[in-house]
């Protein structure tokens, strides 16, 4: 006796949580390899990835805005520089304050350029999640489980949506008794 399994058979959840918007297919439809089945759907997701866009353009404005701040100052510090050759017309003090906001000024620009990429990430991040909003299938198949309708809650912890099974090629499992193990050959027909 023997039993005859799918060669691959795989569950298929949602990898980011949404709500099934649709069900492209159904129990005994033959799939293939990057084939559409669900569409889900997170508007949530969507808002979040704008508002990280848009933080990091107001960030870009800041890290500008910042450039602009130390070209003025590093301006301003050359032509103390030009006066102090006159004896007497600018405090040395003076022309170290510059130089000491000039370094400042680069710092916080250093600060705000962390910024801008880690927000740059965190968008990216989420686009990258909503491609999960679109559940494709692994590998050729048919689906023999369909678990799920159009307006379900679907998320990693939400369970199995379909099952995919390659059955164009086949596993055949057969139980040996422990006694005829050392009879078995490898390769053998």
């Amino acid at each position: 006796p023997a039993e005859i399994l799918p060669y691959q058979s795989v569950d298929i959840v949602a990898r980011v949580q949404g709500f099934v918007e649709r069900v492209i297919v159904d129990r005994g439809s033959i799939v293939h390899q990057g084939e559409l089945l669900i569409e889900l759907k997170a508007p949530e997701m969507k808002a979040q990835l704008a508002e990280h866009e848009a933080k990091a353009l107001a960030i870009e404005s800041q890290r500008a805005e910042a450039e602009a701040k130390q070209a003025a100052m590093e301006a301003t510090l050359n032509r103390l520089k030009e006066a102090a050759k006159t004896p007497g017309a600018i405090a040395a003090n003076e022309i170290v304050q510059y130089e000491k906001g000039v370094e400042a000024q680069k710092a916080l620009i250093r600060s705000i350029q962390t910024q801008a990429a880690a927000a740059r990430a965190s968008a990216s991040a989420l686009n990258e999640m909503l491609e999960y909003l679109d559940i494709s299938a692994p590998f050729d198949g048919i689906i023999t489980e369909r678990k799920v309708h159009p307006g379900a809650l679907a998320g990693p912890t939400a369970g199995m949506l379909l099952r995919l099974e390659q059955t164009n090629r086949l596993r055949v499992v057969v139980a040996v008794p422990e006694s005829e193990i050392s009879g078995i050959v490898r390769g053998a027909h």
